[in-house]
């Protein structure tokens, strides 16, 4: 069974771009940003989705 990495904001978050970054897992993390809405506050990563990172801010259009 996989190890489950712990996310940046101490949780673990198996769908956090952080933690699918730390995996390796790039393929993942493309599909899950290909299409920005919101940034991370505290690593700057743009997601689809702010269930994908872990303090989300709306990206201004």
């Amino acid at each position: 069974m996989a190890e489950q990495k712990t996310c940046s904001c101490g949780e673990k978050h198996q769908g956090h771009l952080c933690v699918l970054k730390s995996m390796g897992l790039m393929e993942q993390v493309r599909h899950l940003s290909s299409a920005p809405t919101v940034s991370c506050f505290m690593c700057g990563a743009e997601a689809n989705s702010a269930d994908n990172v872990c303090e989300p801010v709306p990206l201004k259009k």
